[in-house]
């Protein structure tokens, strides 16, 4: 097919009036056709959310409810169009259709194109799609930021220069030289040097321009700016359309009648219908011609959001109108008229190579790491804490762990604390951290950065240097002050057994949490599990005692696990424990005796830390395939 001869069609706004129906055709030059100027076309689009109601023991109910209802519009190539709507009237549903972002529990029907292709056949560094809420890593500097996009976007056989250069020519593009080595920061860091509203936004873009997209959609880019800021965001998309040929489609929230004017395409929509498609300088006249006149010196936007949030026979008139009005005619001429384009060859549709799987662990690793030594506080709290007990702890048993009756509740106290500040905090801290990273996860997900499997495991991962100090601080002071063994084999085989404690307690914190998919949900249920496990430790029930179908209990309650191996680590060599004075006490002569009060055998040492290491590695397997498993289905809350 000869290119050159190709035309593609589309709205002339600058236009009179009285030529309306004319369409403008332009010629591609030199023979090639350019990617940045493809139309975007829907044609009979409808778009059903699916409500899918569980119920206990029954089957669930599954509704359908329609959002968009067989919609057409042409977008022109290389044009900044606005979408403008009342409150659920389908504007974010449109865009995400046409941006191929629609999630899963929505049913898509109809077609929607770009050029002659359906947006399904496009991936995600083809488009630039930019959400109404910021979220963002705030410790990191606004390059940090871009760096990071730039490695887990960017075809990864883009060297590492020309990687850099391609964040630099953005952040100098958007003006955010000045800001670049700033924190972008969050919400509440009162005192702290951080972006402004503006400038998130503009990190947004920036985000989105790094693949350098033909199509960049935009919810609510001027949502909750001050004028000044929403112009310069607007000047920056303007300049994105005249200077680079792109084109850019956002939502738009009641707008001053001049910021309107800007743009070269306006499309309302109302109850899931589209109540005008064209120049935005002649939606005040369609409504004056279907008998709703602006008044004068009001604001048009706000003339056209009241007249679209009236009764819903009032929005049907006016859609109805539309669909049988002159701009519908241009809209159904224009997509009548789109011929077909092979742009198979366009470098929009060449191979791109995502970054490899180590590549993408590795950065998020280091995102995570960057974020704990950059925002310390929880850590910090967390870590005095531990200090803190750890010392109430030793100065409780300073000088009581002696080779003698008393001694041996105090030795066997000092084994239970250990365990039990290693079992119970980190289980709840880690069950009520992740929650607080899914937004941010969720949204990066979505957009094909990484997938579930590397985000989890760079979570574990970044959390091992917390899981290796605290334990050791803890263990050491309280191991210190009160006087235990002072062999190093000992103190390292004691360090090991509270870091696997704490370790497979953070796992089974990360199971509950993913399995119920509801912080709520698995608190209820984790608690008296907890409960269970400690009370079949052979602290308050001897082991011989307790009944048959509880045995599989037993062997994996790693806190009798780890009592278990702390217990007999501290009590095999010792060969004489004195008596007490009294007769009526009872008298343990030695460590073995000590060992059979509690039914613990010296044999279960190692296979009790293996069993720790098989146990956490179980916990994390049942975790990693429910989290992944909801990330598919879109499930994680």
């Amino acid at each position: 097919m000869d290119l050159a001869s190709t035309y593609t069609v589309f709205f002339n706004t600058n236009a009179p009036d009285d030529h309306d129906n004319s369409l403008h055709l332009r010629t591609n030059n030199g023979g090639e056709y350019n990617e940045n100027c493809l139309p975007i076309y829907w044609e009979n689009l409808s778009v059903h959310a699916i409500i899918k109601k569980d119920r206990w023991l029954r089957s669930s109910i599954t509704t359908r409810k329609l959002l968009l209802n067989k919609v057409e519009g042409y977008i022109p190539p290389c044009s900044l169009v606005a979408i403008m709507g009342p409150s659920g009237a389908g504007k974010s549903t449109l865009m995400a259709a046409l941006a191929n972002k629609l999630p899963a529990q929505m049913d898509f029907e109809g077609s929607a194109k770009i050029g002659s292709l359906s947006v399904r056949n496009f991936e995600n560094h083809n488009f630039g799609y930019m959400y109404q809420q910021d979220l963002f890593c705030g410790v990191l500097t606004v390059k940090e930021h871009l760096y990071f996009m730039a490695k887990l976007k960017l075809d990864r056989r883009t060297t590492d220069k020309n990687l850099k250069a391609r964040v630099s020519a953005v952040i100098e593009e958007l003006g955010l030289g000045q800001c670049a080595n700033t924190r972008i920061g969050a919400g509440g860091e009162n005192g702290k040097i951080m972006l402004s509203g503006g400038e998130r936004k503009i990190v947004s873009f920036a985000t989105e321009l790094l693949t350098d997209p033909s199509f960049l959609f935009c919810d609510e880019p001027t949502t909750g700016l001050d004028s000044y800021s929403a112009q310069k965001v607007i000047k920056i998309m303007q300049r994105l359309v005249s200077d680079e040929g792109k084109t850019v489609v956002c939502i738009i929230h009641q707008p001053s009648t001049e910021l309107l004017n800007v743009f070269n395409q306006l499309i309302l929509v109302a109850d899931g219908r589209i109540a005008y498609s064209g120049p935005p300088n002649k939606a005040i006249s369609f409504f004056e011609s279907v008998g709703y006149r602006c008044p004068d010196n009001y604001n048009s936007a706000d003339f056209i959001m009241k007249t679209l949030s009236d009764s819903n026979k009032s929005v049907n008139s006016i859609c109805d109108e539309f669909a049988a009005s002159k701009h519908a005619e241009i809209v159904k001429n224009a997509i009548s008229n789109e011929i077909y384009y092979d742009i198979s060859s366009l470098s929009a549709f060449r191979n791109h190579l995502s970054p490899f799987w180590p590549v993408k662990l590795y950065h998020l690793t280091g995102r995570y790491l960057l974020e704990k030594v950059r925002n310390p506080t929880i850590d910090i709290h967390r870590f005095m804490q531990k200090v803190a007990i750890a010392i109430m702890v030793g100065l409780c048993y300073l000088g009581t762990v002696q080779q003698t009756q008393v001694g041996i509740q105090s030795v066997q106290g000092i084994f239970f604390m250990l365990i039990t500040e290693n079992f119970f905090t980190p289980m709840y801290s880690v069950m009520n951290q992740l929650p607080t990273q899914l937004p941010l996860f969720r949204r990066e997900y979505t957009s094909g950065l990484y997938d579930a499997s590397t985000f989890y495991i760079a979570n574990i991962l970044s959390f091992i240097p917390t899981l290796i100090i605290e334990p050791t601080v803890y263990t050491t002071i309280v191991y210190c002050m009160a006087g235990m063994q002072t062999d190093l084999y000992g103190y390292f085989l004691t360090v090991i057994i509270t870091i696997l404690v704490m370790a497979v307690s953070t796992s089974c914190g990360y199971m509950f949490n993913n399995v119920f998919g509801s912080l709520s949900l698995a608190l209820t249920f984790v608690q008296p599990f907890d409960n269970v496990i400690m009370m079949l430790s052979g602290i308050f029930v001897n082991i011989r005692s307790v009944p048959w179908f509880l045995h599989w209990v037993v062997k994996i309650s790693w806190f009798e696990l780890g009592f278990e191996a702390l217990t007999i680590l501290h009590w095999q060599n010792v060969t004489y424990i004195a008596c007490s004075e009294d007769p009526d006490v009872p008298c343990l002569i030695d460590g073995s005796e000590v060992l059979d009060k509690y039914e613990f055998k010296v044999t279960n040492l190692i296979p009790h830390i293996y069993s720790m290491v098989w146990l956490y590695i179980g916990f994390h397997l049942i975790s990693f395939v429910c989290f992944v498993t909801r990330a598919h289905l879109n499930k994680l809350s």
